[in-house]
């Protein structure tokens, strides 16, 4: 027996709704029904799917790989019969995106050139804000699409995502420091460097667990909101700062040269992530957008190395 389209859609809404009664009433369908599709859908893969309880089901480890791969084949059966609908030359509609500030210097002015130039009839609101906000907005209905930077910290359960890209951690240093003459730096070597944080985008604050681990103390000179203010004070050889290679740029406003060099330690990676709310129906314009994120080639400035994982899927990215 062949798995079927509708044994898939059963088994996301009971995983989403945590019973069969539950996701019976969602489908508009009879209890029967769905407990005869889940023990069908559990007797064709081999393996159980889900653990019973007295408030209801639990997936298993198995289950809950089995569920991902399920969003993903729904969300492309979804992209498919969308193509019916779609004129690509007289697309109209709205979208609202959603965009940590980093984001909306260094990852948003190219896609929003590309894709206004290929819709030019779909209408684009912006809104900026730190990532715990995009959040909540994104829950709320409020927005279309949130790109981010995270930095290791969870994606709330109600959202699906995709990573458009990774970024490591590199020092940054002034042009002449005595450090660039190193290939890698230690936290160690840094120990005595006044220290210039950016304070957006979760950059900071999520770096404190990891200080504490590696029992490294940066002393912070000075924090600021703008990654220019950084940029120019580092290039003025007033500091160093540890940021994602991402934004790194080789100049800074003031024409003062900076220099980047790996981090020996093993520093979380930053993800750039394109996130929607599970449960609410993409439409026509927020899935173009988001595939053109994807198709997104994210290069490093300093190197030219490419340095996004295009079109990963993580944590759940479910039917829209």
């Amino acid at each position: 027996m062949a798995l079927t389209l509708r044994q898939l859609r059963y088994f996301t809404s009971v995983a989403e709704v945590g019973s069969i009664s539950g996701a019976a009433m969602v489908l508009l369908v009879s209890q029967s029904t769905v407990t005869e599709a889940m023990r069908d859908l559990e007797a064709e893969m081999g393996f159980r799917l889900f653990e019973r309880h007295a408030r209801g089901i639990i997936l298993t480890r198995r289950g809950q790989q089995f569920l991902l791969r399920v969003q993903r084949i729904l969300d492309d059966v979804a992209d498919a019969q969308r193509m019916k609908d779609e004129d690509e030359d007289a697309l109209v509609g709205t979208l609202v995106l959603g965009v940590t500030p980093v984001v909306a210097g260094y990852v948003l002015p190219d896609l929003l050139t590309r894709f206004r130039r290929a819709f030019p009839r779909v209408e684009i609101t912006l809104v900026e804000d730190q990532a715990e906000y995009l959040d909540h907005m994104l829950i709320g209905g409020e927005l279309d699409l949130a790109i981010m930077l995270r930095l290791g910290d969870t994606v709330p359960s109600a959202c699906g995502v995709r990573v458009m890209g990774v970024s490591p951690h590199y020092v940054w240093l002034s042009h002449g420091h005595p450090l660039t003459a190193e290939k890698q730096v230690s936290l160690k070597q840094l120990g005595s460097e006044p220290y210039i944080a950016l304070a957006t985008d979760v950059l900071e604050s999520r770096m404190g667990a990891v200080w504490e681990r590696f029992s490294f103390q940066p002393p912070i000179c000075f924090r600021s909101t703008s990654i220019e203010a950084v940029r120019s004070l580092v290039g003025g050889g007033h500091g160093i700062a540890l940021l994602p290679q991402l934004i790194y740029r080789p100049w800074s406003l003031e024409g003062e040269k900076i220099e980047c060099r790996p981090v020996h330690e093993e520093l979380p990676m930053a993800d750039l992530l394109v996130m929607w709310r599970r449960g609410l129906s993409l439409g026509v314009p927020a899935q173009y957008f988001m595939d053109m994120a994807l198709q997104r080639t994210s290069r490093s400035s300093g190197g030219g190395e490419a340095t996004a994982i295009l079109g990963k899927v993580d944590m759940g990215a479910g039917s829209s």
